[in-house]
């Protein structure tokens, strides 16, 4: 009889400990799934995204930029040309 009672007052704990440990590791594993689809949503919004509202403006602002350095390049050579022309120079 002793012997049986010390077999109980082992196993209830651990059985006890087996049970939430199970629990546990079940409601982790819903979390985890519920905060992957949750993570793939957003993702896939972000790739649906044309670009950063923020880094479009950037770009467009550098593109609108470069446009006028080149206007301004073009006029440059064009009036080096001219004064090469007009005075003889032998201009590279």
């Amino acid at each position: 009889m002793e012997q049986r009672l010390k077999i109980a007052l082992w196993i209830v704990p651990i059985i006890f400990s087996a049970g939430g440990f199970w629990a546990l590791s079940q409601s982790s594993a819903g979390q985890t799934a519920d905060r992957l689809d949750s993570l793939a949503e957003d993702v896939a919004a972000h790739q649906a995204l044309k670009a950063h509202p923020i880094s479009e403006e950037r770009i467009n602002t550098i593109l609108t930029e470069q446009r006028a350095v080149r206007a301004e390049q073009k006029e440059q050579g064009e009036a080096i040309a001219a004064i090469c022309a007009a005075t003889g120079a032998r201009c590279p």
